[in-house]
């Protein structure tokens, strides 16, 4: 449990450090290199790839989640269908 509070916390960490640094220096340079194409291309890639690996992070982190949840619902279910044989062995018939 507690990898997976750390890979969220990452995950947050590093989305709220790339908001920071977009808004904070993207607008300077597209502006500075307004005039090269072959930049403002190779800008327009770079803001491609970045945002994709952000969207690969977070699909990590939910599949993450949702794989413990399953388990865990998939654990209670178990334990529930235990007790309940467990129940019935016990009984005199």
């Amino acid at each position: 449990m507690a990898d997976r509070t750390v890979r969220v916390w990452i995950t947050i960490l590093l989305t709220l450090m790339d908001i920071v640094i977009f808004n904070r220096f993207f607008g300077v340079v597209w502006q500075a290199w307004s005039g090269v194409t072959w930049v403002r291309v190779a800008l327009s890639l770079l803001l491609t790839v970045w945002t994709g690996s952000a969207a690969i992070l977070w699909l990590h982190v939910f599949f993450d989640i949702r794989e413990f949840l399953h388990r865990h619902r998939s654990g209670m279910a178990l334990n529930l269908s235990q007790t309940q044989c467990q129940i019935r062995r016990g009984r005199n018939v």
